[in-house]
């Protein structure tokens, strides 16, 4: 998967989850330089292991509900 595609996916993924437009996730993700610089340096075999996490809907769900996941994901849904 070409990492665009696998960033427009986990985007669309983490929106649909929230709640909230994945235009407005990735605005947030780009305007933070930790996060922005982070998503820029994965590599294929993170891409790979993403992917495999992403698509696992337990997997999903268990990581999404760690306190680190949800104070993420509250931080993207405050930023414009």
């Amino acid at each position: 998967m070409e990492k665009n595609e696998f960033l427009n996916d986990i985007f669309r993924k983490a929106a649909e989850k929230t709640g909230s437009s994945s235009d407005s996730l990735m605005k947030a993700a780009q305007s933070n330089p930790k996060l922005a610089e982070a998503l820029k340096n994965l590599t294929s075999e993170d891409i790979n292991k993403i992917t495999g996490i992403l698509n696992d809907k337990d997997a999903s769900a268990r990581i999404l509900a760690t306190p680190q996941a949800q104070e993420i994901l509250k931080k993207l849904k405050k930023k414009p």
